[in-house]
């Protein structure tokens, strides 16, 4: 039996009939743990999920046309989870803190691609690039939004006077790109004994390399 036919250690329990958004549910949790263990959604199929959230082939197209369909709504719910994690961490500090904000953005960032791989690797994968370059149609709406947040973030900043001038958006992809770096590269060279900083010290770090006034 391959590794991705194999149930999870804990049985997913089936959903009773009638619970058909407990069923979404499961089939969504099935696909994005499988992404996660195979590395990309290419390899996925419609046995693979099916058999993994302990349902029939037939119970996949009650709730998605397609395969692909199924993987449209992955990468929509991957980052609607994504950006509620960022959007709650910023919460959490002072309106009046702008650099606050933006760091614990960072933060949240971080901890949410070593927390949630599965979700990461569904979300900044391979499959999420092609799709987004072959059918922009369907590019994430949530995704959109989690990097708006980050613009508005640094235009706070620039706005108390503690950013330096130029398009926040510009800018937010040279901190989104090295907060995606960073998380690659953590992911890779897992060793406990290499020097990685903390997410605290990285985020101000960013901020000193990207964000911070110019002296």
């Amino acid at each position: 039996m391959a590794p991705s036919d194999r149930p999870t250690a804990a049985a997913r329990p089936r959903a009773a009939r009638g619970d058909g958004e407990l069923l979404r549910e499961h089939l969504l949790d099935a696909a994005s743990e499988l992404v996660h263990e195979q590395g990309t959604a290419a390899k996925l199929s419609i046995r693979q999920v099916t058999k993994r959230a302990g349902v029939s082939p037939m119970a996949l197209y009650l709730h998605f046309e397609s395969l692909p369909a199924l993987i449209d709504e992955l990468i929509e719910h991957g980052f609607v989870r994504f950006r509620t994690a960022l959007h709650d961490a910023a919460e959490r500090v002072p309106a009046d803190d702008a650099v606050g904000r933006l760091q614990a953005l960072g933060i949240a960032y971080l901890r949410f691609a070593r927390e949630e791989p599965a979700i990461y690797s569904v979300i900044f994968g391979d499959e999420h690039e092609r799709q987004h370059a072959e059918r922009p149609e369907h590019k994430s709406s949530s995704g959109s939004a989690a990097f708006e947040d980050l613009v508005g973030a640094i235009a706070a900043c620039q706005a108390a006077g503690l950013g330096r001038p130029g398009d926040p958006a510009a800018l937010g992809i040279g901190v989104w790109s090295s907060m995606h770096g960073f998380a690659m590269l953590c992911t890779i060279e897992d060793d406990p004994k290499f020097p990685w900083p903390s997410d605290e010290t990285f985020a101000a770090m960013i901020y000193d390399a990207w964000i911070a006034p110019r002296t």
